[in-house]
């Protein structure tokens, strides 16, 4: 074994902690978390999975080797079930860089970061620095008469999903909508979810794949000094992601750029 590999760790507890069903879970499940890392460091979930709760052990498996990022590549995972009408939805073909293995994310990679580069993310620091001042203006405005203010509402959500929209080259005038379909779509991410709320997600994506779809080619008629531009115009040993592949990685970019930030800051300040 290696010298720097964490040990060994066995599922501890009889009764499983983890539950993605318990009502407020989506809001807040802070509690369940700190109720299963104060059990042990691994558990078994009712649906089987093992659940790792601290930081080593998280860092060492996602260094073993043969681990996988690629769903398909899973033993004995389980899918959410889906209403005989939503079946069909699921869709394995649209893979972000997030979930391929080489050689299919060395190639997306390539091409994503010839515009993804430093010198962009450069140019944008004075405007983020300035989005940062002004929102935190807002804040101090809005609490000078000593009345609460909601700091994930008011500069936590918001701050994130300005800088990726400026970054893209999106429309100003389309962001409200664009942050309203993202974070419906994030209770997907969520390892279990009602029938009623993956539905209104469901809608929430197709509006979403609908409106970056229109800006792709927008933007292919219309070139600028933004991101969205240089990823439509990247190249890499004459390869170019086609539209699916710009489209989902715009989706990726959304979703978690956006909704990681907001947690973030959030955690950071509680």
């Amino acid at each position: 074994m290696d010298a720097n590999a964490s040990p060994a760790v066995a599922p501890t507890g009889s009764e499983p902690l983890f539950n993605p069903f318990e009502p407020g879970f989506f809001d807040n499940p802070y509690a369940q978390y700190a109720a299963i890392r104060a059990r042990g460091r691994a558990h078994r979930t009712a649906f089987g999975a093992l659940v790792l709760a601290h930081y080593d052990e998280c860092f060492h498996l996602l260094r073993l080797p043969g681990t996988s990022v690629d769903e398909r590549n899973a033993t004995g995972i389980v899918a959410m079930p889906l209403p005989p009408d939503l079946e069909a939805r699921r869709d394995d073909n649209q893979r972000s860089i997030l979930t391929l293995v080489p050689p299919d994310h060395t190639r997306l990679r390539k091409l994503v970061s010839n515009a993804f580069t430093v010198r962009r993310v450069e140019q944008l620091r004075p405007r983020v620095q300035a989005i940062v001042a002004e929102l935190l203006d807002d804040l101090d405005a809005a609490g000078r008469d000593g009345d609460p203010v909601d700091l994930i509402a008011n500069y936590a959500f918001p701050l994130p999903f300005i800088v990726i929209s400026e970054l893209l080259g999106m429309p100003e005038g389309d962001r409200l909508q664009l942050r309203a379909w993202s974070h419906e779509m994030t209770r997907t991410l969520e390892p279990m979810i009602d029938e009623a709320s993956l539905r209104s997600a469901m809608v929430a994506g197709d509006h979403m794949l609908e409106h970056l779809a229109d800006a792709i080619e927008w933007k292919r008629a219309n070139p600028a000094d933004d991101l969205l531009s240089a990823l439509i115009a990247a190249e890499e040993d004459g390869d170019r992601l086609d539209h699916d592949e710009l489209v989902t990685q715009l989706l990726l970019l959304y979703l978690a750029g956006h909704e990681t930030t907001v947690n973030l800051i959030g955690t950071g300040v509680s």
